[in-house]
């Protein structure tokens, strides 16, 4: 017996849809929350002189990482609809 690929329903591919975008605005705010916050408070002399310059390096690099990574997981996500 042949195992052959059945195509997935409407309900399916917007469930997959919903999944995907859930991951990407996840990954929008962490982009948003860990690399641009840290930028406006520096800006608007808001953080503390007592910040270790690694930890406000590290951080927002960390946090971009993260939100491209779920951002790329949420197109990984999509190539299943064309099936």
């Amino acid at each position: 017996m042949e195992d052959e690929i059945q195509p997935l329903s409407d309900a399916k591919k917007e469930q997959i849809k919903l999944r995907a975008t859930f991951l990407n605005n996840i990954g929008i705010g962490v982009m948003l929350i860990g690399v641009f916050t840290p930028i406006v408070r520096v800006i608007y002399g808001d953080m503390n002189a007592q910040v270790d310059i690694l930890w406000l390096a590290g951080s927002p690099l960390g946090c971009f990482l993260l939100g491209i990574a779920l951002h790329l997981m949420a197109g990984w996500m999509l190539r299943g609809l064309s099936k």
